[in-house]
């Protein structure tokens, strides 16, 4: 891959590994400027453009770095189809403006040599819930097209690399074949686990996973800044484990050139870049590779009235030609912290228990209330932009709306939903007389194979 400007900023970036650190060499800064990173079976390609763009109703002029995420896959006949995810950085912000400028216009362009001229083959954009993105390109190539190098541009700037589809396709750790039948793999996303003790949230991710792990889920993406939580985990008797068998990867959002607006961000922008960014990331990850992706936080889990079900039975059976559930959540607290006047995760940290993580979920068992603001899971190959909580479906997807009521208890469907455990990681807003007098056992299939158990997969209403 080779990039051409006109005149660049020139930054060298050496990625040994997920979490490897960066190290940079800045030459020349100007108007316009390039960056790539090293490629491997291991990471999507990111190239970092640097330029002026329109923004705003007032369409001005602002400096923005572009981040492209670049991903390619083989189709059998041998066509390729590119995705794109780019997310653009103002290099200098001030209090009152947002960490990304919304953009009037964000153009990408793929050029192939026709007859000695540069022809281009521009990329489409797929649907966008938040006009500051990130913001989701896709394209279908040629066979003959991509024979040669081609060109990929961002608007009209004076900048372009030059890539081999079939290398970067060559590069993809699931293959560079387009997955398009066989059984779905399934995988859950969490964003960086902002604050708190690292050695707890590596307690309360090892419980997460263990129960999904149970639910029938394969792999989990968890992005991280820094090395605390990275360290945490990989010290969690539980959750390494899942790394040595390659049930967790753990991705860097220095890696990925993420500035760190995830500090007091919240008082002046209109939404959480990390996890945005995080999420589509992991969607681009996951695209074509027959997956499906759930976006999740640390305290929210799947769950189920059905002691039976799976995640592959949600798509199978409950909501068979569904591409994307979208689920109410129902929020849950800690009876015994109620009675004892206990905080949530003091009470999880006391029992939590490293030869058994999901014991502790047993104590989550009243229903404190309910949001239909729904969380989601997805096939990646269906969706344009995700969202906090929801993915913007593409023409022709189907969705799944699954809707809760707390004090009817009344589901849609029994099949699945999603468990909020709301005071986990917050002071408890309710008691003993305000909670809602229901009941939904958390942990069901699981508790079937040990013995002198009885199985608490029903409701007790």
């Amino acid at each position: 891959m080779r990039r051409t400007a006109v005149s660049a900023l020139l930054v060298l970036l050496l990625v040994s590994g997920p979490c490897a650190p960066l190290i940079r060499v800045v030459c020349k800064r100007s108007t316009f400027g390039a960056v790539t990173t090293a490629s491997s079976k291991q990471d999507l390609t990111l190239l970092t453009y640097h330029g002026s763009l329109e923004v705003g109703a007032e369409a001005l002029q602002v400096q923005v770095l572009l981040h492209v995420l670049v991903k390619v896959k083989q189709r059998a006949d041998g066509s390729f189809k590119l995705r794109t995810i780019t997310y653009a950085e103002r290099p200098e912000i001030v209090e009152g403006e947002d960490f990304a400028p919304s953009l009037t216009e964000l153009s990408i362009t793929l050029e192939h040599e026709e007859g000695g001229a540069w022809q281009p083959l521009r990329l489409d954009e797929l649907g966008v819930l938040q006009v500051q993105g990130p913001f989701v390109h896709e394209a279908s190539v040629p066979e003959n097209f991509a024979a040669n190098e081609l060109r990929l541009r961002i608007m009209d700037w004076p900048i372009f690399y030059t890539v081999s589809l079939p290398q970067l396709a060559g590069q993809n750790l699931y293959g560079a074949l387009l997955k398009e039948s066989g059984p779905f793999q399934n995988a859950i996303v969490i964003g960086d686990i902002h604050g708190g003790n690292p050695t707890t949230a590596a307690k309360v991710l090892a419980t997460h996973m263990a129960h999904h792990f149970a639910l029938g889920f394969d792999l989990y993406l968890l992005y991280v800044r820094g090395l605390a939580l990275s360290n945490a985990v990989q010290e969690n008797l539980v959750s390494s484990g899942y790394i040595g068998d390659g049930r967790l990867r753990i991705i860097s959002l220095d890696a990925l050139q993420i500035p760190q607006y995830d500090v007091g961000f919240r008082e002046w922008a209109a939404y959480d870049p990390t996890k945005l960014i995080a999420y589509n990331h992991a969607a681009l990850t996951l695209w074509g590779e027959h997956f499906h992706l759930s976006v999740l936080d640390i305290d929210e889990l799947w769950s189920s009235k059905d002691e039976t079900t799976t995640v592959n039975t949600w798509f199978d059976r409950c909501f068979k030609g569904s591409d994307i559930i979208s689920a109410g959540r129902l929020d849950m607290i800690c009876s015994d912290c109620l009675k004892h006047s206990e905080s949530e995760m003091h009470h999880f940290e006391k029992c939590w228990d490293a030869s058994d993580p999901i014991e502790v979920l047993q104590s989550f068992s009243q229903v404190a209330g309910d949001s239909n603001d729904p969380k989601s899971i997805f096939n990646p190959d269906k969706v344009g932009q995700v969202w906090l909580h929801q993915p913007s479906g593409l023409p022709g997807s189907q969705t799944a709306l699954v809707a809760v009521n707390a004090h009817e208890y009344e589901l849609k469907q029994d099949c699945v939903f999603v468990v909020h455990l709301r005071n986990l990681f917050e002071k408890r807003i309710e008691d003993a007389d305000t909670a809602v007098d229901r009941r939904h056992w958390l942990v069901h299939r699981h508790r079937n194979n040990k013995k002198n158990r009885t199985s608490i997969g029903g409701v007790n209403v």
